[in-house]
């Protein structure tokens, strides 16, 4: 009889192996032998070694969340001040006999859209510039520009408004929205909301509305997010809270966000918008390339789908001399 002892690093050990070699007997495979045993049990627990130390290198949560944070914080400020050329494709869908006319409506958007962070506001503003509506230039543009950005009465909080409905104004359904903007969902990840709002990794990692699961150099972590603070950021037009959930795709390396998902239950309208992002060579960073949105409303039937993709991104300059003069688009 022979003893062998295997041991690693001090963490899985063995104290001590027994073998026995028989006699083979008719009928019965012969043991191994006990060498040959003891390496193949060693090689084992080395793989096992390897795997928990695999396993202790991997990021936290926390890990992942921190990186996330900073890194929006940083694309945040990078965004302010970009314009990107938005084609916007909304279809609108009635139920036969709800009293809409036409059974369906389309409506295809060119717009300049880019964050605005207006003097005295806390947080950036997405705000869609329409120059064009089915192929036809859009009237009185300049005039209504001027009135929103160099009225000098107007308040901060009336001049937030304004960039809200002006970027909705072309809408069209029975579902009213100002949600419909691309950057939205990373609002909630920055530090200065991401306070209010609970994380759990997702186990379903597949993005709704046809967004590819996207890929990274490193490992992408599907990460769930749901508000819990009793004053949501989102709110009804009455001042009802309307809290906001999804999932975030990011990569868990460098922080990036990849895929943006967010979710609005409101007691009358189903609302999902899914935003994916990609590297522009030219900013150095990455941006919004296409959003897809979905709205359902309970109570009438209705459904209004959305697709948007970004285009020519640059940043954005004013000149100022005794008038204003919108951007013309290219």
């Amino acid at each position: 009889m022979r003893r062998y002892s295997a041991g690693i690093g001090g963490s899985l050990a063995v104290d001590s192996l027994e073998y026995e070699v028989k006699r083979r007997i008719p009928g019965r495979r012969a043991p191994l032998p006990a060498a040959l045993a003891a390496l193949t049990l060693l090689t084992a627990l080395t793989a096992l070694a390897a795997g928990a130390q695999r396993r202790a290198q991997d990021p936290s949560l926390l890990d992942v969340l921190g990186r996330a944070t900073e890194y929006v914080d940083d694309l945040h400020a990078r965004l302010v001040g970009v314009v990107m050329e938005e084609r916007y494709e909304q279809r609108a869908r009635y139920p036969p006999g709800a009293g809409f006319g036409a059974s369906s409506a389309r409506v295809t958007l060119r717009s300049d859209y880019l964050l605005l962070e207006p003097e005295g506001a806390d947080r950036p503003f997405g705000f869609r510039d329409v120059f064009e509506a089915n192929g036809r230039p859009v009237r009185d543009r300049e005039e209504r520009l001027t009135r929103l950005f160099l009225n000098p009465t107007a308040s901060v909080r009336r001049q937030i408004q304004g960039i809200l409905e002006e970027s909705a104004r072309h809408n069209i359904g029975d579902i009213e929205r100002t949600t419909n903007t691309p950057t939205l969902a990373l609002l909630f990840l920055g530090s200065a909301n991401k306070s209010r709002f609970s994380f759990e990794r997702a186990s379903d990692t597949s993005p709704e509305l046809g967004i590819d699961e996207p890929e990274g150099p490193g490992d992408v972590w599907a990460v769930g997010y749901r508000e819990t603070w009793p004053v949501t950021l989102i709110r009804r037009r009455g001042g009802q809270n309307l809290p906001a959930q999804g999932r975030y795709w990011i990569d868990a390396e460098t922080g990036r966000v990849l895929v943006t998902e967010l979710v609005l239950d409101h007691p009358d309208v189903d609302s999902r918008i899914t935003v994916r992002y990609a590297a522009d060579g030219a900013l150095g960073h990455l941006v919004p390339v296409e959003m897809r949105e979905r709205y359902d409303n309970r109570r009438t039937r209705s459904r209004v789908d959305g697709t948007a993709t970004y285009s020519r991104f640059r940043r954005f300059q004013v000149q100022v001399e005794e008038g204003a003069t919108a951007p013309e688009p290219e």
